[in-house]
């Protein structure tokens, strides 16, 4: 791999000849004053420069000197922090275009303190260029570096850590945006001279965002595994009990998460509709209205679906209804009379509104509920039906989609709250949007993990 080296030059060149002689890389590059660019020469006498080419690889920063005539435009870099800066990551940019796949060293030890500010800042905010500075001990009274000094890497990963923590992670988390959180923070794990405190925290971080992410997707499965794996008794409370809950609603109509036994707790049965209620919340507040809304759309199918699973075995049967194929011969005479008026043959399979009407048919007070709210409801379900996500081409807006979450959500949350319990389990809370939650008693890493 080809090894460049950055470094910004001052007035002494001894310091940038050692790290030369030290480093050996394929191809230098120096950040200099116009007053400093004569050392180049210097330099280049003293040590060997593979590849070099002054006419590319010096950077004279302009500067301004007394006596200039008026509307003359040196801009004045050489004390310009963000010029600096620019200059550094165009600098990076043109020496990965020269050098396809190369290796950056940056060495800030030589220069103003503007030029090597600028250089160290771009270093590390770009992420890939190693950082270096050349030292050895000062003589007494001298301001410059004198002697044989030699470079050494530079540790950033505690900047980066303190980074992403204060600036990069909460408005991330804030939008439940799970996924860009977690690359957020592998990328800063790929850094080198990672503390042990600071590495540990990172892992586990990574390791709720994955699972979070996964139960933001629905799986259920994949979010068990890691947080069980995990095991971390901090995060029952929050995340392990409450998903257990969710997967025991699911269970009651995934065939399959029942045949493989996941892991569950009993609640009430609707959990499943919460979690959907919950995801469209986040769709919403990432302005995702028309995944919002298909989510509501689902939440309210399912309702209907696990009711008739569960609620209304007193009349058809310990095995409850199936919508996808509904055994009419369960059901009281005067429904299979209107059935077969209806000339549907058995099985027969009912949509959403045939699911609530036929609860209502049954009785159960969520039917008859929906019953007193039917035109309501259909006219709020348009949203949906006229979206390009269903049948239509009527983009969702923020209008549209408050307009169905007031009648929709406050429809099932009744619902689920008049549900029978047996348990004590609450409502099913959100997924975390801080470190704050995914820390409990912790919201930064100890100070061991901070940098010196």
């Amino acid at each position: 791999m080809t090894e460049v080296l950055i470094v910004t030059l001052g007035t002494s060149p001894e310091p940038i000849i050692n790290c030369i002689s030290s480093l050996r890389p394929d191809r230098t590059v120096f950040i200099c004053s116009l007053e400093s660019q004569k050392l180049v020469g210097t330099i280049s006498a003293k040590v060997q420069l593979p590849d070099f080419n002054s006419d590319r690889d010096v950077v004279v920063l302009q500067q301004r000197y007394r006596g200039k005539r008026p509307g003359q435009n040196e801009v004045n870099e050489i004390d310009q922090l963000d010029r600096v800066y620019e200059r550094a990551h165009e600098l990076f940019e043109q020496v990965r275009h020269e050098n396809p796949g190369c290796r950056i060293i940056a060495d800030y030890t030589g220069g103003t303190k503007t030029m090597t500010t600028g250089l160290a800042m771009a270093a590390i905010d770009d992420g890939h260029v190693k950082l270096h500075l050349t030292i050895s001990d000062r003589s007494p009274g001298q301001p410059t570096l004198s002697g044989y000094s030699s470079p050494v890497a530079v540790s950033t990963a505690a900047i980066h850590a303190r980074r992403l923590r204060e600036r990069e992670l909460p408005p991330l988390l804030n939008r439940f945006d799970y996924e860009a959180a977690r690359q957020a923070v592998r990328r800063v794990q790929t850094l080198d001279n990672q503390d042990p405190v600071t590495t540990s925290w990172l892992q586990g971080l990574e390791t709720l965002l994955v699972s979070l992410d996964a139960w933001d997707r629905f799986d259920h499965r994949k979010a068990l595994e890691v947080l069980e794996k995990l095991n971390d008794r901090r995060f029952d409370q929050l995340l392990l009990f409450p998903l257990k809950r969710v997967i025991g609603s699911r269970r009651l109509m995934d065939k399959d998460a029942d045949a493989e036994r996941w892991s569950q707790i009993k609640g009430y049965g609707l959990e499943a509709v919460e979690d959907l209620l919950r995801n469209a919340e986040r769709r919403a507040s990432q302005q995702r209205y028309d995944d919002a809304v298909g989510r509501l759309y689902r939440a309210l199918e399912l309702t209907a679906q696990l009711l008739l699973k569960t609620g209304v075995r007193g009349k058809v049967g310990p095995a409850g209804l199936d919508t996808s194929k509904v055994d009419v011969d369960k059901l009281p005479p005067e429904i299979q009379a209107r059935f077969a008026e209806e000339q549907k043959q058995p099985p027969v399979k009912v949509g959403l509104s045939e699911a609530w009407d036929l609860l209502a048919d049954l009785g159960h007070p969520a039917g008859i509920l929906w019953r007193e709210r039917r035109s309501q409801l259909h006219e709020k379900l348009e949203v949906r039906n006229l979206s390009l996500f269903a049948h239509g081409f009527t983009p969702v807006t923020h209008e549209s989609w408050r307009q169905m979450e007031v009648v929709v959500v406050q429809f099932l949350k009744q619902v689920v709250s008049e549900q029978p319990r047996y348990t004590d389990a609450s409502a099913l809370p959100q997924l975390p949007q801080s470190l704050v939650e995914l820390e409990p008693g912790q919201s930064v890493p100890p100070a061991s993990a901070k940098p010196s």
